[in-house]
């Protein structure tokens, strides 16, 4: 150093004169370097640059017993001592504040020493004032700066600044700000304050010469990243962006080897501001904007709020909503967007919500994790089997009830019972029957029914392990399946409210806690449990219902939040117009005729029609039986129908008085019976088996005849000439009293010659023995096959006279109900008709036709064992399909009716008496078999 120096004042010559101290690396005296500036005749200024720099290098160089930086300390305390008694001497040396600390500190030591000589005035000087840094800083890093622009940005942004709603500093909006935004242009005021006065804080940190390094990074990264779609007016803190780790001298360099020994910020920068892989959470929510063309503004916000978290003392940290809005402002991105983002970021979305960021009065980053980041460690220690168990622990309280039965996770046929009573909502398991999105888009299922969900509408069984059969009451089953995207939100949402639930019940764990954290956690452990009801909802919005082509799938929406729609209630409302409620008023003739009757059918029971609501695909849901009896006295009013009330035994028929039905074979009028009732109402229909409608009275009378009672005479008065005596009625001529009868004559009976008295006789002249009848013969309307064999042994015990025992010689049963062919499969292995083979012919025919025009027929007419190879039906592939099956029992002996129960009656009713299968049937017999035959 003293050799340069002597050069550079006095060339060679004063060189020469200090060579040699120069030369062995010996610091010269002060005597010395007295001479030395001898030799000059005027005054000479030395400038020492960075003393501290060169006193780290020496240090390096040894000399003798000591370095070069000791003989370097010696020269300047002997430098400053001669300068101060030479008046022509004048040295001004620097020290940086931070770099090369303890070189510096020496240094400084030394001056002290100095000022204490007080022999010659020693001044500090501060080369740059605080309203000066920005103008070095764009001296250093811009060759020109537009001034024109810089007046307009600046007048610009003061009038967004004071024209505005939001509240900004108060700096901001004095009038000498805009001096200051146009002085100090293209950097924003805001940057260069919390560079010198928040970071300047931090030991190490050099105000002008570290504002520089970094703004030049800034630059640099900004120059090489440009936003494509918006305007960038300003250098802003959130452009000291850690996205610049590039080696040697980034700005994430400089943080982490840097300003972060003093405030170790490294993981919130890493789990909540940049990170290499795109995660950390401000770059998570970046992304909802960026995809609208709106900047990043979660690293924007969480930049800002970094740079600011570095000051050295509590009061120093954070920054206020007004220094937020000024750091952030831009006219061309909506405050609201930046507020939602920070909501967003300091948890009001739990998806990019931060772990060191903390919104208090101040905003700031904190080494220690906050709430969130402790819920988040208590989730990632939650088993996914505790969280799907409280999912579906929530998916039976959010299922609800109602209209529909719930049915939760059915995996079997036998889970999902075959029962016409009411509808049943099969819930289905999230892992059994998701919906995907390659079922939503697979063509040959353009339902996108989940194959479990196909099945389970297809089969029934009775019991676990017991035989599968084909679903009877398919109308009355509807399924709702989870939507396989998202059931892992959901999940993730459970697992979210145990670790709360998990971390409130840790005392140890909260003990640690403030009382704020714990009562956040406990609001926070309200929104999840609603949220979590919601997206339980959500996932659950495939409806498969069944109509007239089979399953078919919509979408519901049951995520009304806090819980106020059900599953079962969301189901309800999609349809609506489906359901048929208490308060429903009788459906049209056309309805009933068409869509409720069976067209092959000459009666239903009130029964029967209530399954074809749970049989028929399509048909709408009867949810009370109230609006069926209301229909079912319309169609006895209006649509030529009849009711048989089998329990009172009573006839409800709308006719006149004078109606005369062509099977009514007595003589007064069916209207005036005491069975029949001309009129009904809604409170007289009785929904069972024993409660039948007909299409007409004739089809009534041609089972019921017997039973209805013929009409009840009115007394006349005694036709003997004085006499009043009231009596009943002769039919044929007058009537008298006992005391007035005149003893008829005796006629005598055509075919016995036996005489009787005229009334006895019937119109042919034959007496009652005479035409009693032969034979019975009697058929049923379609009904459960037990009661229908019971009705025919009834009806024939009925015809026997009190001492005879009739018999069955000829029995038909006709199948019919839906699938018929394989019922039919069935009756055909009783052992009534097995036994008899011999005796059992098969009638049968299938009918298909297509809306295209396409049809296909097969028949069958044979015997019993034959028939057993021909029962398997085709696949369905018509609109279209009658099927005709009948049995026909012709017996070469009648068997006798007893209670020995041993009849081809008596044993089919046994063998079908436990059935669900609905048959007619014909037939006749002897009304007396000889009694041989009954042995």
């Amino acid at each position: 150093m003293w050799g340069e120096i002597a050069y550079q004042l006095y060339g060679l010559e004063g060189y020469e004169y200090i060579k040699e101290y120069d030369q062995d690396r010996n610091a010269p005296g002060g005597n010395t370097l007295k001479g030395l500036f001898e030799i000059g005749d005027g005054a000479s200024l030395i400038l020492i640059d960075e003393i501290a720099a060169y006193l780290e290098a020496a240090s390096a160089v040894e000399v003798g017993d000591a370095t070069l930086a000791s003989q370097t300390l010696s020269f300047v305390l002997s430098l400053l001592e001669t300068a101060s008694e030479t008046d022509d001497v004048t040295v001004v040396y620097s020290i940086a504040d931070t770099a090369f600390e303890e070189e510096a500190d020496e240094i400084r030591t030394l001056v002290d020493e100095l000022n204490q000589i007080g022999r010659r005035q020693h001044k500090t000087v501060t080369p740059t004032s605080e309203t000066e840094v920005g103008q070095v800083l764009q001296h250093r890093l811009f060759e020109e700066i537009d001034h024109g622009q810089a007046q307009s940005v600046a007048e610009s942004y003061f009038q967004f600044y004071t024209g505005g709603d939001r509240q900004f500093p108060q700096e901001a909006t004095d009038a000498s700000f805009v001096d200051r935004l146009e002085r100090e242009y293209p950097f924003h005021p805001t940057i260069i304050d919390t560079l010198t006065e928040k970071i300047d804080t931090i030991p190490k940190f050099q105000r002008t010469r570290g504002a520089l390094k970094l703004l030049a990074r800034a630059v640099f990264y900004l120059w090489n990243h440009q936003p494509a779609n918006y305007d960038r007016h300003w250098i802003r803190l959130y452009d000291l962006t850690p996205a610049d780790d590039a080696p040697g001298g980034s700005i994430d360099g400089t943080l982490r080897e840097t300003l972060f020994e003093f405030v170790d910020l490294s993981s919130a920068v890493t789990a909540d501001i940049y990170s290499e892989d795109e995660n950390a959470h401000a770059q998570l929510e970046d992304r909802k904007w960026t995809e609208k063309g709106i900047p990043p503004l979660g690293s924007h916000l969480t930049t800002t709020v970094l740079w600011h978290s570095l000051a050295y003392g509590e009061q120093a940290t954070g920054l206020t909503r007004a220094e937020m809005n000024a750091a952030l402002g831009h006219p061309d991105i909506r405050f609201d967007n930046y507020d939602s983002a920070l909501d967003a970021l300091a948890g009001g979305d739990m998806s990019v919500a931060c772990y060191y960021l903390y919104d208090e009065e101040r905003v700031r980053f904190k080494s220690d994790p906050n709430l969130i980041r402790i819920i988040d460690q208590r989730v990632d220690n939650t088993p996914d089997a505790q969280a799907r168990s409280r999912f579906e622990a929530r998916l039976d309280s959010e299922t609800g009830t109602g209209a529909f039965d719930p049915v939760s996770h059915p995996e079997s046929p036998a889970d999902l019972p075959d029962k016409a009573s009411t509808p049943q909502l099969a819930v289905m398991h999230m892992d059994t029957a998701p919906v995907t999105e390659e079922l939503l888009n697979d063509d040959s299922n353009p339902q996108a029914v989940p194959e479990k969900v196909q099945s389970l509408y297809q089969k029934s069984a009775s019991k676990q392990g017991g035989d599968v059969q084909s679903r009877v009451y398919k109308n009355y089953v509807l399924f709702l399946a989870p939507d396989d995207e998202r059931v892992k939100s959901a999940v993730d949402e459970a697992r979210h409210l145990e670790a709360i639930e998990a971390l409130l019940d840790d005392s140890q764990q909260t003990a640690d806690l403030s009382a704020d954290q714990i009562e956040e956690l406990k609001e926070r452990q309200k929104t999840k449990y609603g949220l979590l009801g919601e997206l339980v909802r959500g996932v659950y919005r495939h409806l498969y219902y069944v109509d007239r082509d089979g399953l078919t799938h919509i979408t519901i929406n049951a995520t009304e939040a806090n819980g106020g729609t059900s599953l079962v209630n969301a189901v309800e409302e999609t349809l609506d117009d489906r359901l048929i409620r208490a308060d429903a008023g009788p459906k049209g003739i056309a309805f009933f005729k068409q869509k409720l009757w069976q067209q092959t059918q000459d009666s239903m029971t009130t029964q029967q029609l209530v399954e074809q609501f749970a049989k028929k695909p399509g048909l709408p849901y009867l949810l009370s039986t109230k609006p069926l009896r209301k229909t079912v006295a319309k169609m006895v009013d209006d649509g030529g129908y009849t009711y048989w009330d089998a329990e009172s035994e009573t006839v409800y028929w709308d006719a006149d008085a004078d109606d005369h039905p062509e099977n009514w074979r007595k003589r007064s009028p069916l209207a005036e019976s005491p069975d029949v009732r001309t009129s009904i109402r809604d409170t007289d229909v009785k929904i069972g088996n024993e409660y039948v409608v007909y299409t007409g009275i004739e089809s009534l009378l041609d089972v019921h005849h017997d039973s209805i009672r013929p009409p009840e005479a009115e007394e006349v008065q005694c036709a003997e000439d004085g006499c009043t005596t009231m009596v009943e009625p002769s039919g044929d001529g007058p009537a008298y009293c006992e005391d007035h009868t005149k003893t008829p004559e005796k006629d005598r009976c055509q075919s016995c010659g036996k005489e009787y008295d005229e009334s006895e006789l019937n119109a042919q002249g034959i007496c009652p023995d005479c035409a009693r009848p032969t034979g019975w013969d009697t058929a049923t309307s379609q009904m459960a096959a037990s009661r229908a064999f019971n009705e025919v042994r009834t009806h024939a015990l009925s015809k026997a006279s009190s001492d005879g025992t009739p018999g069955v010689s000829q029995v038909t049963v006709e199948v019919v109900g839906e699938d018929r062919l394989s019922k039919g499969s069935f009756i055909a292995q009783r052992d009534a008709f097995t036994d008899r083979a011999d005796a059992v012919s098969v009638r049968m025919s299938y009918d298909v036709k297509t809306s295209t025009g396409t049809s296909y027929n097969a028949s069958y007419q044979g015997g019993l064992d034959d028939f057993s190879r021909v029962t398997n039906q085709p696949d369905p592939f018509g609109e279209s399909i009658n099927v005709t099956l009948k049995f026909r029992v012709d017996l070469d002996e009648p068997e006798a009716i007893t209670d020995d129960e041993d009849d081809v009656l008596a044993e089919l009713q046994a063998g079908l008496g436990q059935t669900n299968i609905d048959v007619k049937v014909q037939a006749r017999g002897p009304v007396e078999v000889p009694p041989e035959a009954t042995q």
